[in-house]
């Protein structure tokens, strides 16, 4: 059911195009700010992360402590261990009055505005985002840009409607209304209910950063203000709260410090008689501050007390491709990758699933954008695997992983290319294909361009065409073909041989390799790839060499990490051999620049280029400029730099045989930035990669050529253009 309700929500998210407009827009104007700024202050990163990981190792004493700073200050404190306690324990207090709310996720999470309303209250999001999604009774769809999907057309007719007049559709015009529309109720209300960013153990003091000024307001001017806070807000001392706050600001939306930065310490020292001069806003007579623990006890328990970390910025979701087209079809009550794994521990693995569990492609945009490099996709890694040991996995999976694991595909090669010559419809020149009836279920509609299964695998034709005898060589290195470049792109291989052997470099292959593992990995399936670890590990150390090199970067990071993530428990001699092994893991255009140091003897190419960077590649091997130096090396090629040159391509290996439609779309995105280069060749060094742009060309109706790195240097080592 998690499965059918997960492709409902993907297909409604990729139909509104609307909230796709409204994205792109904050997008662009968030994200160069961001960037920015978060160059500006290069510790601040570490220095979050070092709070937090030290307040939720601590949280038990942390949370004593600020419970008897905060009683001390005046405030009355209670402890939610369900979100159902915490709804009773604000409902008591709030009866039936009228509330104003500034945005809270915390009050998102226990849906408190839903449960007073129910009984009879009435609430006011003074949010302006908040309060557009109240009027047109919308989700919110941004941590910190709640409305952005809603256009201002539609605003308007919101706003006009509540004013009883006619509206200028104006930008100014529409936040004049709304703040004269919400004045009212600030000065009317009797409670407000706000979020805290940041809560101190040290002093009990709440920390709250907006741009709006509408919490100031909200925790100032009704008699009773109640703060909701996961009890993961807590940090030691003042200067974690302005930590915490700065980082808000700068990867949030790229700013120094929120306009607004409020410490509320308690309620008011005076009573109302005594400002009564001075109107409304000189602080409330109570505060409340309600502690949610709620599903974090269980998420440390597990081992993802990591998931605790976040502040909630949302810069994850401004750089996520998945979220980027579904928006808030992805997640549960938080957004995103993480929101995924906030549901794992407050519902279940079946609402994890629901809310995109599986949906995570592996870019790692997210952890590189987090502002405390919080790990999202390797714990999406960890609960996948817990999907996989409860619920096992599927029929087709369990057949194909179980081929992959005992080394057997080569033994299927001649029924695939009887099906291929059936099934597919090739293009003119033969290495590319479309389905002659589509195949939708598999990710395979008939549109769809795929590669062929190549006449020879890599293997088969090393040993027909012989290998160069090096005499004196300069280094001895292994080659990790992979699967994709044994059975699809052999030629790649080859290339790279050829290019290695006129170096004077020895390279050393094996018949009996088998896959990586990655497509076990990625679905859970960790026992089974624990098997490909293990021959693969086996068999590339039982000889010496000076580097293992890959012309695949998802092969080269799962060899190099993931197979140490899966081994570091045991402390074997397996795991032994991986730490050995690690270190030798190269990239070959790594090793073409950073080892050979280019001395490379290349012909002219009269080429337009445009360089695509492979997820793996940059974020996983840290591998950026190499390729770009040697595209710019070859003489006669007209190097062009493409906008968003890392972003994904929507690939992601089995995800876009699942998810093709989101996988397409994601593409589409990668296409459109392509073509801005006008250039004639995309190079990339990543076969997927290769395979899904190609797609993403053929769909777009454009001619670029791509092709690998490695491959356009081989062509330049035969003799170029001439």
């Amino acid at each position: 059911m998690s499965k059918f309700l997960l492709k409902q929500k993907i297909k409604e998210g990729l139909h509104d195009k609307s909230a796709r407009i409204g994205r792109y827009r904050a997008f662009g104007a968030i994200r160069p700010g961001m960037l920015r700024m978060v160059g500006r202050y290069p510790e601040l990163r570490e220095r979050l992360r070092s709070v937090k990981e030290y307040s939720i190792k601590n949280l038990p004493k942390l949370l004593e402590q600020a419970v008897q700073a905060l009683e001390g200050n005046g405030c009355k404190v209670f402890i939610a261990n369900t979100p159902e306690e915490a709804r009773q324990y604000i409902g008591r207090i709030v009866e039936k009055g009228l509330v104003v709310k500034s945005k809270s996720n915390a009050g998102k999470e226990i849906e408190i505005t839903k449960h007073l309303e129910g009984q009879g209250a009435q609430v006011i999001e003074t949010d302006l985002g908040d309060r557009i999604n109240q009027l047109a009774k919308s989700g919110a769809s941004h941590s910190l840009a709640p409305a952005i999907h809603i256009p201002i057309e539609r605003v308007t007719e919101l706003f006009s409607k509540e004013a009883g007049q006619e509206l200028e559709c104006d930008p100014d015009a529409l936040v004049r209304a709304a703040r004269k529309s919400l004045r009212k109720y600030l000065e009317e209300a009797d409670v407000g209910i706000s979020g805290a960013n940041a809560v101190v153990a040290e002093t009990g003091s709440i920390f709250l950063t907006e741009n709006e000024g509408n919490i100031r307001a909200v925790t100032s001017m009704p008699r009773i203000h109640i703060a909701i806070a996961g009890v993961e807000k807590i940090v030691p001392e003042l200067n974690d709260g302005i930590t915490v706050i700065k980082a808000a600001a700068a990867f949030g939306v790229g700013q120094d410090i929120g306009t607004y930065v409020s410490v509320i310490s308690g309620p008011s020292k005076y009573t109302p008689a005594d400002l009564e001069f001075l109107g409304h806003g000189q602080g409330p007579e109570e505060v409340h501050v309600v502690f949610l623990k709620g599903g974090r006890d269980a998420a440390i328990q597990e081992g993802f007390e990591e998931s605790l970390y976040c502040i909630n910025c949302g810069s994850c979701l401004n750089f996520c491709p998945v979220y980027a087209e579904i928006g808030d079809k992805y997640g549960y009550k938080y957004l995103g990758g993480r929101g995924t794994v906030f549901s794992a521990f407050h519902a279940d693995l079946d609402k994890a699933q629901e809310a995109g569990l599986f949906l995570c492609i592996g870019c790692q945009k997210c952890l590189e954008s987090c502002a405390v490099r919080m790990n999202t996709p390797e714990m999406i890694s960890r609960l996948r695997a817990k999907v996989v040991n409860e619920e096992g996995l599927s029929w087709t999976k369990k057949q194909v992983f179980n081929i992959l694991a005992e080394n057997k595909l080569s033994k299927y090669l001649k029924l695939a290319r009887t099906f291929q010559d059936i099934a597919l419809k090739r293009s003119p020149e033969g290495k590319t294909a479309t389905l002659r009836v589509s195949m939708e279920t598999l990710g395979m509609p008939s549109s769809r361009l795929v590669p062929t299964l190549a006449g020879q695998t890599f293997r088969e034709m090393v040993k027909a065409k012989g290998r160069r005898v090096i005499e004196k060589p300069i280094l001895r290195v292994g080659f990790f073909a992979g699967c994709m470049v044994n059975y699809v792109q052999p030629e790649l291989g080859l290339d790279l041989l050829d290019l290695l052997g006129v170096q004077g470099i020895e390279v050393l292959i094996y018949a009996e390799e088998g896959c990586c593992g990655l497509p076990m990995l990625m679905s859970g399936a960790t026992e089974e790839a624990k098997v490909v670890a293990k021959h693969n590990i086996n068999l590339w150390t039982k000889d010496t060499f000076d580097y293992l090199l890959f012309v695949c970067p998802s092969c080269a990071t799962t060899v190099k990490k993931e197979w140490g993530n899966l081994l570091e428990k045991d402390k074997d001699e397996l795991a032994e051999k991986h730490q050995k092994l690690s270190p030798k893991v190269m990239d070959a255009t790594q090793f073409l620049v950073d080892v050979l140091k280019l001395n490379i003897s290349m012909q002219g190419l009269k080429r337009k280029v445009t360089y695509h960077d492979p997820c793996h590649l940059v974020r996983g091997l840290a591998v950026k400029e190499q390729p770009r130096k040697i595209l710019q090396s070859i003489p006669g090629v007209e190097y062009v730099e493409m906008e968003d040159a890392d972003s994904c391509c929507g690939f992601g290996g089995s995800f876009s045989l699942f998810y093709y439609d989101l996988a397409k779309r994601i593409n589409a995105e990668k296409i459109n930035k392509i073509k801005a280069t006008n250039a004639d060749y995309v190079v990339t060094s990543c076969p997927g990669c290769m395979m899904h742009i190609r797609d993403g060309i053929h769909h777009a109706g454009s001619k670029q050529k791509v092709v690998h790195t490695v491959q356009l240097v081989a062509e330049a080592l035969r003799g170029g253009d001439k």
